[in-house]
């Protein structure tokens, strides 16, 4: 029976074996975070509704012609993570059919991401589609910030409408979410 010695270069063939399974191990963990296999959706932890009587909103959107309009109000915490991008829903405004919806968003990568205005979009569960292009929204959102803004959807909405899906599409950066969207579910209109 023989022995064979290792040699030098042996061991460094087999260091860099190892320290290549380990690279493509932490890949793998990366992919699988970055895939959005590990969303979650988060259940809506309050919901409170007010309405209030007056001429003065928060927005000029939301202004409307009458005096004695209504503004109503639901509040509590509606969001979606993908990846390292989470958006969140906390507060809805309503006025003469008019939706305001102030957004949050957070990258936890160490790579800026952006969700241009353009890619906005809104759907009832009546299945109809609004667009938000008058928004206040930067789209831009840098590495291990939050960022705040307004979605202001462009039509009023339908009669009978219950709750809402607000949909950030077109991102871009590179931590991105796999598909390039993020998707928040069941947000209440306020009735």
């Amino acid at each position: 029976m023989q022995h064979r010695r290792v040699t030098r270069r042996g061991k460094t063939v087999i260091a860099i074996a190892g320290v290549a399974a380990g690279v493509l191990a932490l890949l793998g963990v990366i992919q699988f975070a970055l895939s959005g296999d590990n969303s979650a959706a988060q259940p809506n932890v309050t919901a409170t509704t007010t309405t209030s009587n007056g001429v003065e909103t928060p927005d000029g959107a939301l202004e409307t012609t009458e005096p004695s309009a209504d503004v109503k109000v639901t509040t509590g915490s509606f969001k979606q993570q993908r990846g390292m991008l989470t958006v969140e829903v906390t507060r809805v405004e309503a006025a003469n059919g008019r939706v305001k919806l102030f957004v949050t968003a957070t990258n936890a990568s160490q790579a800026r991401m952006t969700l241009p205005v353009d890619g906005i979009a809104v759907l009832d569960d009546l299945k109809r589609t609004y667009a938000a292009s008058s928004s206040k929204w930067d789209s831009l959102v840098t590495q291990g910030t939050t960022t705040s803004g307004t979605v202001v959807l462009d039509e009023k909405l339908g009669s009978g409408v219950n709750s809402l899906t607000l949909t950030f599409s077109s991102i871009s950066g590179q931590f991105a979410p796999t598909g390039a969207a993020i998707t928040v579910t069941g947000i209440p209109v306020p009735k």
